[in-house]
């Protein structure tokens, strides 16, 4: 799946407003995580002991040619070309901002496609069809496609939208975004669904009371269903999830409890099987629902004990393999360590990444056919991306 850091959700970003933003909310998200440790609640699975922990599967290190954080990046499923977005503060509160493009095989930087300290960009995501989509000072930038390495379209969103995440999808041009509507002085959550260079685009309002701001949405696309998933914290992190399946022909959700407790972390889906993976935050849980039975199951990340400071973050699904790709910013070995894990849709625990360190709403990108992802790392400087392999 495409990733963007999740404090840059509802991000109108100039170069001035990106620093101010990016510093306060890695502080305030690491403090409010740390605040909420602890909390364990309710009956689960646990998961098997049986795993492999590898040691071996740490890949490229993608450093950017200017050093500076990263705000966003993906990489292609059908090929081997990476997007990724930084900044730098030069001090006397004036920024530089760069956008890149990486070999994905490699880590080598490939491209500079802008630098400067005029317009800074966030990389939202790799589309379908090889299109870049980045957040710019002016609105929203295209790629298309990336491998020309070249700034060249634009798109306009159908009133003031405040792009908080962009679902995972490179097979179809239907594309599903999350955001905030800021036509409205409530500036509720809304679904935005596109055909990027068509210009087609459709409104979906959310209901405010499952999937409102204060429950942290998250959300995937079933690109074989044209559905939309999206999950929230149900009102109270100490609820049982809530999750709504929404058609994108007819706007029409259907909702359903989730098995996990407090916030959802993490949301993909298998397309090809129809089955959705998720992370709790409060239980350390990992659950796997059908999509089209509304059932599922829940397993507990193994040596977590099931506290909250163990628990899973962002997730991604290899669709080809059937599996679903965990990140775990704290791991349960007895060390301040991160790990990435290997679960397959059954809810076995394969193997154990070990060799990060990230903090939560970090998350991985993933070319399933190679088997291989990146993820930003290390944390607190976030100025490389460290490649994987699975």
């Amino acid at each position: 799946m495409s990733y963007v850091p999740r404090w840059l959700s509802r991000l109108s970003v100039t170069a001035a407003s990106v620093i101010a933003l990016v510093t306060s909310a890695l502080v305030a998200t690491e403090a409010a995580v740390s605040q909420r440790t602890g909390l364990e609640t309710g009956s689960r699975n646990r998961g098997p002991s049986r795993y492999v922990i590898r040691n071996d599967r740490i890949g490229p290190i993608v450093r950017p040619k200017m050093p500076g954080q990263i705000l966003g990046y993906d990489i292609d499923q059908h090929g081997t070309d990476g997007i990724l977005a930084n900044y730098r503060d030069l001090g006397n509160g004036k920024t530089e901002s760069s956008l890149e493009m990486f070999d994905e095989i490699t880590g080598k930087i490939t491209k500079v496609v802008s630098q400067g300290t005029k317009n800074g960009y966030v990389a939202d995501g790799i589309l379908s069809r090889d299109i870049g989509f980045l957040t710019s000072n002016n609105g929203f930038a295209l790629m298309n496609p990336v491998t020309g390495g070249k700034i060249n379209g634009t798109w306009t969103a159908p009133m003031t939208f405040y792009l908080g995440q962009i679902a995972e999808n490179q097979a179809t041009p239907n594309q599903v975004m999350f955001g905030y509507d800021g036509s409205q002085p409530s500036q509720p959550t809304t679904l935005v669904t596109a055909d990027v260079p068509n210009k087609t685009t459709k409104v979906i309002g959310l209901d405010q009371n499952l999937f409102g701001t204060g429950d942290v949405p998250v959300i995937a696309q079933d690109w074989k269903t044209n559905q939309a998933v999206i999950a929230g914290s149900n009102g109270s992190p100490l609820s049982h999830a809530a999750f709504g399946i929404i058609d994108l022909a007819t706007g029409k959700t259907t909702t359903f409890t989730g098995l996990g407790f407090g916030y959802v972390n993490g949301l993909d889906v298998d397309s090809k099987r129809g089955i959705a993976c998720a992370t709790t935050e409060i239980d350390a849980g990992v659950e796997f629902y059908d999509l089209k039975k509304q059932t599922g199951f829940e397993v507990t990340i193994p040596n977590s004990g099931g506290q909250q400071i163990h628990s899973g973050s962002s997730v991604a699904m290899d669709s080809e393999h059937g599996l679903c790709v965990v990140t775990q910013p704290v791991s349960g070995n007895g060390t301040q360590a991160s790990a990435i894990w290997i679960v397959d849709e059954k809810g076995n625990f394969r193997e154990e990444i070990q060799g990060f360190n990230f903090w939560f709403g970090v998350g991985p990108v993933l070319n399933p056919t190679k088997r291989i992802g990146y993820v930003l790392n290390p944390r607190p400087s976030y100025m490389t991306l460290t490649g994987f392999s699975y």
